[in-house]
């Protein structure tokens, strides 16, 4: 009976774990594009500029912990399934890219905006790159789990 109940702890266990890992990544490409494409060109389209900017750099964060949260769960629920696949790997670089973004980009982005310098432009073209690159791997990673 002891190892009847541990085999079905087990399944649980792998169950939610195999949860996590396909429904996480498409959560977190969802609310990507749902940012990118939808909520900041309408912030820019009805707020001044300034306002809009400043709303945007409040969102940010957030946008930053809860993304790079999400797919660090699906990776360390991989992990402890010890499947060390191009799953885990993109997990891994797409949270790397969230941790870039938010402890490096995301404030120098701010300094050069408020100096209002060409600093601003190439930083906040290399956001929009890492953001891209995270929207595609995570595509990719939605085929990939397709597959799992």
């Amino acid at each position: 009976m002891h190892f009847l109940y541990l085999n079905q702890m087990s399944s649980i266990t792998d169950y939610i774990l195999l949860t996590i890992i396909t429904i996480f990544p498409v959560i977190a490409l969802g609310v990507m594009i749902f940012f990118s494409f939808i909520i900041t060109p309408t912030i820019f389209k009805f707020l001044p500029s300034a306002q809009a900017g400043l709303y945007v750099r409040k969102i940010f964060p957030i946008y930053y912990i809860f993304n790079g949260s999400i797919v660090l769960i699906s990776g360390i629920a991989i992990a402890f399934l010890g499947v060390f696949n191009p799953i885990f790997y993109c997990n891994v670089i797409i949270f790397l890219l969230f941790l870039l973004s938010y402890f490096y980009l995301m404030p120098e982005i701010n300094k050069a905006k408020a100096k209002n310098n060409k600093k601003f432009k190439i930083l906040h073209n290399a956001s929009v790159a890492i953001n891209i690159i995270q929207i595609l791997l995570l595509i990719y990673l939605t085929f990939l789990l397709l597959d799992f």
